[in-house]
Formats: structure tokens, C-alpha cells, sequence
């Protein structure tokens, strides 16, 4: 038997996890892994968890939300264990850039026959990232939102409250700078993995293994821009668009307006911009198809 750990948000995917955490424990089990859960209890509890099962185990699975990925991910940087990711949050970004079935126990049987492959993690400041982090709308939004409403609610709150957000907001321009290039922008992402938002290619080209990050600019003003921008990023078409920009980088500072906040894989930063992103000199190893 493998020596396995599963860490697991019980507050994500509007608290189901009860419903299918021992269907996943056996069907792990019945793949090879020797696993006991470990349920967190408070903001950061599964990195600590992750830091310290990663000495002692092959993989580390996580059950839970993006949010959840990025806390075990963190806390299994420089360690030799694998994370083995399980779809069960809101909107399970990374899962979909894996190429994992949404369905947990569906992912939780194919896990166990996949090959170990690196993964790029990104630093916003001091906070690992590994789908994306961007300022503008998407940042004030998460930053006035009741996470109660997030977590009884999923993607209908966080859609509602964006609207509301959308017709107030004043679309200040951002400061960036990008590989020494300096930019200006109303929306500004620096992605990891091609998806934002749900199966959304915001960012089409970009790849997590490949050592680039990609960044995503956005330069119109005001509402009507900005829900046009939206309608094509749903429809893959925004990369045409002349106030649009898509560039390979190494690293960006979000420098302006200072105070302003930024967004991390879905939640919003602990940091304020001004806001250094660059990749972490340490990759993780993760289990995906080849």
C-alpha cells in the first residue's frame, strides 16, 4: 500500500463533502493508498497540514475548492509528496487545467493511475498562487463579498454581487509593470492556466509547466466596455479585441493605485497592490494525466 494523506475543507462546495468523503476514502483505498482524512478547521490550517503530512507520506490529497488547492499546495512546496487534487468547491479551476473529472469520487478513481508531473507555482508577494491573480472588478468584487453568501450560494452570489459591483464601479487605471514594461490597464491578470471563471480560456496559450506566466490586459473604461469584454471572454473572442492585450512574462508588479486589491485563485489577496508576481524558484509535483 501507498502511504497517502487527505486533507479536506468541510465549509467548500456549499458543505457536501459529508455526502461523498467516504466513497472517495474508499475508492482511494481500493486504488492502492493507505489514506486517513484530515478536515481543517480555520483559514491556513491546510497548508499547516500539508507542511507536515508531506514529510511523512507519497501523496497528499486535497478535497476541496481552488482555495483549498492553493493552501496544501503551499505547504507541500520543496516537499517530495505529490498533491493528488479532488474537485469539490465552487468553480474547481485547477481540476478542469488537470484534465480531472469533475465528479470527486470519479476523480478519486483515477488518481491512483496517474503519472507524477511538474507543476508551476506562481508568488503574488508572499502568497503562492497556482491558476491566476488580477486586479480590477473581479478583485472589488471578491473584496465586498460576504463569504457566508459564497458558501450558501456558490457562483449565483458571487454573480449577483458582481453585478451590483459592475454598475458602481469607477474602472481606475492600473499601473503594471511587466518585465520592465511599463502598462496601464482597467483589468490586468497574470495566469498559470488557460481557465477564469469557470471553462472560460481567459488566458488561451497559457500552460503550467512550461515556466511562463501569462498576462492578460484589458484597457476599456466603463460599464459598457467591460460587459462587452465579458461576453467575449465568454465566447473566446476577447483576444481579438484592440483593447486587449496577451503577453508571455516572467514577472509583473502591480503598482497602481496603490491600496488597490487583488485577487488570488478566487479569493482576495491578504496583500495590497502595490503587488510583485513572479513564479516560485520551486515547482510541485502533482498527479495528471501525461
Amino acid at each position: 500500500m501507498r502511504h497517502a494523506a487527505l486533507i479536506y475543507n468541510p465549509r467548500s462546495g456549499r458543505q457536501r463533502h459529508a455526502q461523498v468523503l467516504g466513497a472517495i476514502l474508499a475508492t482511494l483505498r481500493a486504488g492502492g493508498f493507505d489514506v486517513e482524512p484530515s478536515p481543517t478547521a480555520h483559514a491556513g490550517h491546510a497548508t499547516e497540514l500539508a507542511r507536515e503530512k508531506g514529510r511523512e507520506v507519497e501523496v497528499v490529497f486535497a478535497f476541496g475548492g481552488d482555495g483549498t488547492m492553493r493552501e496544501v499546495a503551499a505547504g507541500l512546496l520543496g516537499s517530495p509528496a505529490a498533491l493528488g487534487v479532488i474537485p469539490g468547491g465552487t468553480a474547481n479551476l485547477l481540476g478542469l487545467a488537470l484534465g480531472l473529472p469533475r465528479d470527486p469520487v470519479a476523480a478519486a478513481a483515477l488518481l491512483p493511475t496517474l503519472p507524477v508531473r511538474p507543476f508551476d507555482v506562481g508568488l503574488a508577494g508572499g502568497s503562492p498562487f497556482l491558476m491566476m491573480v488580477s486586479a480590477g472588478l473581479d478583485a472589488a468584487v471578491l473584496g465586498s463579498l460576504d463569504i457566508r453568501l459564497k458558501r450558501r450560494f456558490g457562483k449565483a452570489a458571487i454573480v449577483g454581487h458582481g453585478l451590483r459591483e459592475w454598475w458602481r464601479y469607477p474602472f481606475p487605471v492600473l499601473g503594471l509593470v511587466a518585465d520592465g514594461e511599463r502598462m496601464e490597464a482597467t483589468f490586468a491578470a497574470v495566469a498559470n492556466i488557460p481557465f477564469y471563471g469557470g471553462a472560460f480560456r481567459l488566458a488561451p496559450d497559457a500552460r503550467f509547466d512550461d515556466g511562463w506566466l501569462d498576462l492578460v490586459l484589458f484597457r476599456g473604461t466603463g460599464r459598457a466596455a467591460a460587459l462587452s469584454f465579458t461576453a467575449d471572454v465568454l465566447r473566446s473572442a476577447h483576444v481579438r479585441r484592440r483593447d486587449v492585450a496577451v503577453k508571455r512574462v516572467r514577472e509583473v508588479l502591480f503598482e497602481a493605485p496603490a491600496g488597490a486589491p487583488a485577487q488570488v485563485d478566487g479569493d482576495l489577496c491578504p496583500e495590497r497592490l502595490p503587488l510583485p508576481v513572479r513564479l516560485a524558484p520551486e515547482r510541485l509535483s502533482v498527479l495528471a494525466p501525461g
